[in-house]
């Protein structure tokens, strides 16, 4: 992580696409997507792009170069890139989007192209959107109550505690892996 000139409370980008990553892996998904943030190099790679590629090396896998598409956070530009995805060719059988609206956009193209999730493709996201459940997307939450309070705490303790200096740093809060009905083992 790198330093910061002030305080920072979030999560673990990486880890967290890392975990999305590693459940469609060990449900036997061996061609992943993913819808990422940006285009990628190695200079402009995203802490979430490097965490689904971490996941992919760990089982001595390599990333696809068909399989990787650029996608703002957006559902029409997770919709864009699922159906730029899809007239590539060859199709995958799971999608890891780099956020919910992402991924909510993929499940539509999937949808409007006559496939189903999980039938047919695994999808996953990070975030846990509200609408992630009502949808049934699998995702990697991120605990965004307590980063508030943790901030907001944060603040009154700077804000109390003027005379002591104090090094800002980050302040990472753990994520959880929620299985809902967008994925399933492979067959």
């Amino acid at each position: 992580m790198r330093n910061v000139p002030w305080d920072n409370v979030g999560i673990d980008d990486e880890h967290a696409a890392w975990q999305a990553t590693q459940h469609l892996l060990g449900l036997g998904h061996w061609d992943l997507a993913v819808l990422s943030s940006n285009e990628h190099s190695v200079v402009t790679e995203t802490p979430r792009f490097r965490g689904f590629r971490r996941a992919l090396d760990d089982h001595h896998l390599t990333v696809h170069p068909d399989f990787v598409v650029g996608a703002g956070p957006s559902i029409d530009d997770g919709r864009r890139a699922m159906t730029e995805l899809m007239a590539r060719g060859r199709r995958p059988t799971a999608v890891f989007a780099h956020c919910d609206e992402a991924a909510f956009g993929a499940l539509m193209a999937l949808r409007e192209h006559g496939l189903s999730v999980p039938k047919n493709a695994s999808v996953i996201g990070i975030d846990d959107h509200p609408m992630s459940w009502f949808l049934g997307l699998s995702t990697v939450a991120q605990p965004v109550a307590d980063q508030g309070a943790f901030a907001a705490n944060l603040l009154c303790e700077r804000l109390l505690n003027t005379e002591s200096p104090h090094q800002p740093s980050n302040h990472l809060l753990d994520t959880k892996l929620i299985e809902r009905k967008t994925t399933r083992h492979k067959r």
